[in-house]
């Protein structure tokens, strides 16, 4: 069974990649929090406004809740958002 968490900026950022994953995962829940992830999910992790240094604190909090072995970063078509170093 497949297992996907994916990392958005933002809310609409998470309902966006998580709508164009349903067809390979199934059903993926919205969260704004790391606790307890469901086996798929999209998380606003809410970096979009902020600075580098802020939004690398949030990543870090999250990151290890995250599915492994890939880490996907998701920026919208207008390359809004903090790209980071997924590793």
């Amino acid at each position: 069974m497949t297992r996907l968490h994916l990392l958005a900026d933002d809310l609409t950022g998470a309902l966006d990649s998580g709508a164009c994953c349903v067809l390979l995962a199934g059903p993926i829940a919205i969260v704004w929090h790391g606790a307890d992830l469901p086996q798929n999910a999209a998380i606003d992790s809410g970096t979009r406004g902020l600075s580098d240094a802020e939004a690398q604190a949030a990543i870090a909090r999250f990151a290890p809740l995250l599915a492994r072995p890939r880490i996907w970063t998701y920026l919208d078509f207008e390359m809004r958002g903090m790209p980071c170093d997924s590793g």
